[in-house]
């Protein structure tokens, strides 16, 4: 099932305790019989999957491609599962999935507020939370900052803060010295506009 998401290019896949994730603040419908958690996520590989994906003039043609890719996707993986989108709100509110990520040992909160993954810096998503039957890991503990945010970082955060222009917010995750796994260009126009690049 892991395999099948990442063939789709859901490539990061972070299993976890849900009985310890719902004492968070805005965890707690995790809670439950049910104490494997997977928190599905995507790095760049994501990209030429979808655009493959987008072929299919459905898919194409539909207000939100991403997001229906991801449930289709993800819903295919675990058919019988309680499953929970990033991009959905639950009784008026969205699963806080970076406080999980940061609870959970994926990743460190940085001082621009972004979770920072130790290979892949922040250029990586949170698409969904899966619950299953089975015995879940051992507790990780946080991890530490994997890098060290300086001025730059804090710079473009509050010139982000006063901007409403998306490219001041691609300048935050820009600044961070993780820059290994930086989405493409295409990438991430698509992710922050949602216009689809012209071919």
């Amino acid at each position: 099932m892991e395999q099948q998401l990442a063939e789709a290019g859901f490539d990061l896949v972070h299993r976890f305790d849900t009985a310890l994730a719902a004492r968070e603040r805005g965890l707690e419908r995790l809670g439950g019989a049910e104490r494997l958690g997977l928190l599905v996520g995507n790095t760049r590989a994501l990209w030429p999957r979808f655009v493959a994906a987008m072929r299919d003039p459905a898919l194409a043609g539909a207000p939100d491609p991403l997001e229906r890719y991801t449930e289709a996707t993800v819903a295919a993986a675990f058919p019988n599962a309680r499953i929970y989108y990033g991009h959905q709100r639950y009784d008026g509110v969205f699963l806080p999935l970076q406080r999980l990520a940061v609870a959970t040992g994926l990743g460190a909160l940085a001082p621009t507020q972004l979770v920072i993954h130790p290979i892949y810096g922040p250029w990586f998503a949170l698409r969904a939370v899966v619950v299953l039957a089975g015995e879940p890991p051992p507790a990780q503990p946080p991890i530490a900052q994997p890098c060290q945010c300086d001025e730059t970082c804090t710079g473009a955060m509050e010139a982000a803060l006063g901007s409403a222009h998306w490219r001041a917010w691609l300048a935050v995750r820009d600044a961070c010295a993780l820059r290994a796994w930086r989405y493409s260009d295409e990438q991430i126009e698509y992710h922050y506009t949602k216009v689809w690049p012209e071919r």
